[in-house]
């Protein structure tokens, strides 16, 4: 064993000695970027865009997050908002719409009443900050016309319920699609609603690389556990089927891999993408189509 152990040593040394010293004062100093967020629908009722300051992880110490009452991390936070950025998406046609920064929100946005979004159409934005320039592209995809769904009564005991939901739906044809799949149950009680999301997993983040135009199905459970305060034993189910753009997918998909295997020393993190063109600028601006079914459920 100690021979072995001995050869590890040895390549480890070598391996070192033919690598290049870094100087850990070049991967702090490294310039801040500028961090662009916005996705755009047919459906929006605001259409909104994210302007804000990315720094480096090395030697950036950020509080998390905990909640809206943590004024330290607000204050935090508010020192990477960008509030005077100029903001403006324009569509093939040229019509252009600036968009306003709104402080409670800390975005920038405006009514979609005021710009329309279509189906299939090429659309522009334009962020000016910082004396840089930022452009970016996006293209809205085609809309899932229907979902199915069903519930089944699955394990039980006296303390909780389970059940199964299957979700369906028909994948578009003629076009790769990328879709992102959500859900939640809503159960009314004396004290208000109870919301459970539904957990679907990786299975949130399907493509259409098993056949185009194929019936694409996946299932998730969720758990309903009676109390004496209950007013009711029926639940509002919300299915989600988002077609996006597959820069979109990708994004969220990455998020989604990096928080499931956080603290994972044996995994390497995704890196996200990028399609905002301009020195320093990082971010992504990309359409979605999102389409609804809600039906309700009589819970045991």
């Amino acid at each position: 064993m100690s021979k072995y152990i001995q050869i590890t040593l040895l390549l480890t040394i070598i391996c070192s000695a033919c690598q290049e010293a870094v100087d850990a004062d070049e991967l702090i100093n490294i310039e801040d970027s500028t961090y662009i967020i916005g996705y755009i629908s047919p459906t929006d009722t605001v259409l909104t865009v994210h302007v804000s300051t990315a720094v480096p992880a090395v030697g950036t110490p950020i509080p998390r997050y905990n909640n809206s009452y943590d004024t330290e991390t607000v204050s935090t936070i508010e020192k990477f908002i960008i509030k005077d950025a100029t903001v403006i998406i324009s569509d093939e046609e040229n019509n252009v719409i600036q968009l306003n920064y709104n402080p409670e929100r800390r975005n920038y946005q405006v009514p979609a009443s005021e710009f329309d979004i279509i189906e299939g159409a090429t659309y522009f934005l334009r962020v000016s900050a910082n004396n840089k320039e930022y452009t970016s592209s996006c293209i809205i995809p085609k809309k899932i016309e229907t979902i199915t769904g069903k519930i089944i009564a699955g394990e039980e005991n006296e303390y909780y319920q389970n059940y199964n939901l299957d979700v369906a739906f028909q994948d578009i044809s003629g076009s790769r699609n990328f879709y992102l799949i959500g859900g939640l149950a809503e159960i009314e009680y004396e004290d208000g609603p109870y919301i459970i999301p539904m957990d679907f997993g990786l299975n949130s983040y399907l493509t259409d690389v098993i056949g185009d135009g194929a019936v694409v199905s996946l299932n998730s459970t969720f758990s309903y556990f009676p109390q004496d305060s209950a007013a009711t034993s029926n639940a509002k189910i919300t299915l989600q089927v988002t077609n996006v753009e597959e820069i979109l997918y990708l994004n969220r998909r990455a998020t989604y891999l990096n928080n499931y295997n956080d603290d994972n020393p044996f995994v390497e993190y995704s890196i996200a993408p990028n399609n905002i063109e301009g020195e320093n600028g990082v971010g992504v601006f990309a359409g979605y189509q999102l389409t609804e079914k809600v039906f309700e459920y009589e819970l045991k």
